[in-house]
């Protein structure tokens, strides 16, 4: 590993370490005695590879135009390592930042547009990252969002960092843009809910565990949520896209949340003048029934040793209950309110029969006594109030 104030391709100078990931180093350094300031990231080469060292040249001075984006000057291969010189970034790794625990949401949801952003114009000019994850994405004090590391991955770890990949790459497909959407899904659900849910003790386990469990988003709310779930969608083909997650991490960072709409529930609507209407005169038509049971049948004295009349008996309180709350229902749920409307009508008609065949008035007969008349009303609104309950219009107007 180089020193510091080691010079290499008689041109830079490394002056301080910044900041280090696993074997590569982040150099503070000068473009020559006294030149301007610049950053060199320092990755040690595994083997004398000229095809691979060709690539890293060549992948690393793609040019991606973006605010985002830390555009490499210059690559130099030196002493079994190769060093990419960098204009300087001022600011921490999210790495850094979210090794504390949680970042809050608006500021992660922050960090994920202006990273998306980058990797959306990256993608558009053709280029896949491969590599992105919290030590690629450095933050400024003043906000300022950078993505680097473009081309390093393919160059140097075609294989990438296991608790980072996606499905479709480790089942052995190439890189795509799709790939990079669901490292950064990682990455902010990372930062966001505090480690990374797919790593594991091993990396046999940390693979599998992308492929077949799927992350709990319990700490992250409203649009930042629902882009996490849209980036790690498995099928990279349902992955949530930039031009829809990109609006939702805007308005994640702002703090605003927007409605979203809903289909009126029956709490919120307005019944219909008809369902009113029916709704009363079945409730005051099931109080009419409990009374006639109670006053005249005197059903609240059961007769466990006949049960006809003890069923007659539970039948026309049962009639009653049935009417007064199908007449409440007619309120809320037309369809609900008609269903329990009709089983109290139906169970006041065979209750009242079951009741003059057990009894010892003639069913409609002459003259008509108090019970008899109570009946014979009852029976005639049941019937009335059976068929007329189902004309009531089902769609009632919502509120607003």
């Amino acid at each position: 590993m180089t020193t510091a104030f080691s010079t290499i391709a008689e041109r830079y100078t490394l002056l301080e370490t910044l900041a280090r990931d696993g074997n590569a180093v982040l150099w503070r350094g000068e473009d020559g005695p006294d030149g301007p300031p610049v950053a060199i990231k320092e990755l040690p080469l595994p083997t004398h590879d000229p095809a691979r060292v060709e690539r890293l040249q060549v992948e690393a001075r793609v040019a991606v135009d973006h605010p985002s984006v830390v555009p490499v000057r210059d690559v130099v291969v030196a002493d079994g390592s190769a060093f990419l010189v960098m204009d300087p970034v001022e600011g921490r790794t999210l790495e850094d930042l979210a090794s504390t625990g949680p970042l809050p949401p608006r500021f992660v949801a922050d960090i994920g547009g202006k990273v998306l952003g980058a990797l959306a114009a990256a993608h558009t000019a053709g280029v896949v990252h491969g590599d992105v994850r919290p030590a690629n994405i450095l933050v400024g004090p003043d906000g300022a969002v950078k993505l680097t590391g473009f081309g390093i991955a393919k160059a140097l770890d075609p294989a990438g960092t296991p608790a980072f990949l996606a499905p479709e790459t480790i089942a052995g497909h190439e890189g795509t843009p799709h790939s990079d959407l669901w490292s950064l899904g990682v990455t902010l659900l990372s930062a966001s809910e505090g480690g990374n849910f797919f790593q594991r003790a091993n990396v046999a386990a940390t693979l599998y565990a992308v492929v077949n469990e799927q992350p709990v988003i319990d700490r992250t709310p409203g649009p930042l949520a629902d882009v996490l779930r849209g980036l790690l969608a498995k099928a990279p083909r349902t992955r949530m896209l930039p031009d829809r997650a990109l609006p939702l991490l805007a308005q994640a960072a702002s703090g605003i949340e927007t409605p979203v709409p809903r289909p009126p529930s029956p709490g919120l609507t307005t019944p219909s003048v008809p369902a009113i209407l029916a709704g009363v005169a079945s409730i005051l038509f099931g109080f009419y029934v409990l009374t006639d049971a109670m006053v005249i049948h005197q059903a609240y004295l059961f007769d466990l040793h006949w049960p006809p009349m003890l069923l007659a008996h539970v039948g026309i309180v049962l009639a009653g209950v049935f009417s007064v709350v199908g007449g409440g229902l007619l309120f809320a749920s037309v369809r609900r309110g008609q269903v329990m409307t009709t089983v109290g009508g139906g169970l006041t008609l065979l209750s009242l029969l079951l009741l003059q065949t057990l009894g010892d008035q003639e069913y409609l007969g002459v003259p008509l006594e108090t019970g008899l008349t109570l009946d014979l009303v009852a029976l005639i609104f049941a019937v009335f109030l059976t068929i007329t309950v189902w004309f009531v219009p089902a769609k009632r107007p919502a509120v607003g």
